[in-house]
């Protein structure tokens, strides 16, 4: 009776596979299947546009396009809004944003950004942590502790040469001041980047800022560089080019603001409105985006597989297909180089796409305690950088609702990212978790040092949230441009990889003015596009 009940289950099992068999297949197969395209009414609706990614690139986009009276639909890889802006709380402290991503940016310099978060009515403040150290911020380098204006002073733990004992700002301008010629290049400030020669003739563009800094600096003064600046990769493997400088490092600082409510809150608001101004509008979770085909009468067929929230990879091959007329990819660049789409095979752009730019991984540590007892430190100071794998360690403030609960920004670091996955993974998940002892007992060790407080007197934190920028989407926190390229070339071929096609790429991956490490970069990006829309580009 057991065994024909079971075969009878089997055999329904059976017959319901076939039946969906068609809609389910795995998506090369279905895309070969249906390589050719067919008319427009194979499916019920084609969207005007479709935009995939629900990052601050896709879903400002959208909202740019909103009042162009087109069916419009966003397709997201995960189950929410923001990319790599991600705004939590811990539950204890909920008027404290433990942002997980892009948390800052400058008034002045990021002035797209700026104006837009002022049209949506989001709330901003000052960001008191700033963009970068202060004279007194504390810097833990080679067991010793000094303030940052004592960089360059007698106790700096570095054997510098007596021509090399400056503050890192003074002694990069100082190279490029006495070892290329970018004094007398007679060209725009704007345009020197791609002219400027070093002694031995090399272009700046050419060659990396590690390659420079080899021939006229110290290997002591190159690790004094990199162990007290607070981003690893950004002195290290761009593009020469980026850093040129054309005249002494200011004093001034720019004001440096927040959102609020959470910097995840700018694309929440975008699609928010992007929603509201049309009801052919829509956005859809959980859409992989896998290839694009071109039809022939001239629309594309979009193949999705479905992602799962609690889960990193993509465990079904069910296929999904969507037909539009034209195509945003708001993706970064590691799902661009995986997308199965010819226009990014030409060589040109496939060189362009894996080759210009370099994803930079980075990771991110917040701990909730019930006091902050990290200002009792000798050395304290609300910012510290040091040369352990924290790199950069922020008092993010106490809590105004229940005090004295306060927050740390543990560690933000682009180095040491693969030892922190896997620290992370074994303390459960890599976004948020209650902390586990072996993490207590490393990240412990290492606040007792750079603080200067015996360890057991250190607490154990009350929550803990983290996140490592290293995967498929995302591929890393930012991307550095490599050498051998002239920026604005690759960034205006990148926009619309192919001449015949209308899908364009707004990745600000590969923007060259406020760069992949600052959202208003994504909405420059977004910028370049808009003239095929019918809109006038916002500069």
């Amino acid at each position: 009776m057991k065994t024909t009940s079971l075969r009878s289950v089997l055999l329904q099992l059976v017959i319901i596979i076939l039946i969906f068999q068609p809609v389910c297949l795995g998506y090369k197969k279905h895309i070969l299947k249906n390589a050719r395209g067919r008319g427009s009414t194979e499916e019920p609706k084609c969207d005007d546009i479709a935009i995939v990614g629900a990052g601050i690139a896709g879903t400002y986009a959208a909202w740019r396009l909103r009042h162009q009276n087109k069916r419009i639909s966003i397709y997201e890889y995960s189950d929410r809004v923001g990319g790599r802006l991600y705004t939590v709380q811990f539950p204890d402290i909920p008027d404290i944003n433990v942002e997980l991503g892009g948390m800052r940016y400058l008034r002045r310099s990021h002035a797209l950004l700026h104006d837009t978060i002022q049209q949506l009515g989001l709330p901003v403040k000052r960001f008191d942590l700033g963009s970068g150290p202060s004279p007194d911020t504390t810097v833990y380098v080679r067991g010793v502790h000094l303030r940052f204006d004592e960089l360059g002073g007698n106790k700096t733990p570095y054997r510098l040469r007596p021509n090399e004992k400056k503050t890192v700002s003074q002694l990069t301008w100082e190279v490029f001041r006495n070892y290329t010629d970018v004094l007398t290049t007679n060209v725009p400030d704007a345009d020197k980047k791609f002219f400027v020669r070093d002694r031995s003739g090399v272009l700046m563009y050419k060659q990396s800022v590690e390659s420079l800094f080899h021939k006229y600096l110290s290997a002591e003064a190159q690790k004094y560089i990199k162990e007290t600046t607070a981003f690893f990769t950004l002195l290290t493997e761009d593009s020469a080019s980026l850093a040129v400088q054309t005249a002494p490092p200011s004093t001034k600082s720019e004001e440096v603001l927040t959102v609020a409510t959470g910097f995840s809150s700018i694309p929440n608001e975008l699609l928010r409105r992007f929603l509201h101004a049309g009801e052919r509008h829509s956005i859809k979770y959980n859409h992989d985006l896998k290839a694009i085909r071109k039809r022939r009468d001239g629309y594309y067929n979009l193949f999705f597989e479905p992602t799962f929230s609690n889960s990193r990879d993509t465990t079904s091959k069910c296929t999904i297909k969507k037909c539009a007329k034209k195509v945003i990819l708001a993706t970064n660049r590691l799902s661009l180089e995986k997308l199965d789409w010819q226009g990014l095979y030409q060589p040109l752009i496939r060189e362009y796409l894996t080759k210009a730019v370099k994803d930079i991984p980075a990771a991110k540590l917040y701990f909730s305690y019930d006091y902050p007892w990290w200002r009792k430190s000798p050395v304290y100071s609300d910012y510290i950088r040091s040369d352990t794998p924290f790199r950069k360690t922020y008092d993010f403030g106490t809590s105004t609702l229940s005090p004295p609960k306060s927050v740390l920004q543990v560690m933000y670091a682009d180095t040491s990212v693969s030892y922190w996955a896997e620290l992370l993974n074994r303390a459960n998940g890599n976004e948020t978790s209650e902390n586990g002892t072996e993490l207590d007992q490393v990240t412990r060790k290492y606040l007792s040092d750079i603080y200067r407080i015996p360890i057991n007197t250190i607490p154990r934190p009350t929550n803990a949230a983290w996140m490592v920028w290293k995967n498929y989407p995302y591929g890393g926190a930012w991307q550095t441009w490599r050498p051998g390229y002239i920026l604005p070339i690759v960034e205006m071929a990148m926009t619309k990889p192919s001449v015949s096609d209308d899908v364009f790429v707004v990745s600000n991956a590969f923007n060259v003015r406020s760069f992949s490490y600052w959202s208003n970069g994504a909405l420059q990006s977004v910028e370049l596009a808009m003239p095929y829309f019918g809109l006038k580009r916002i500069k």
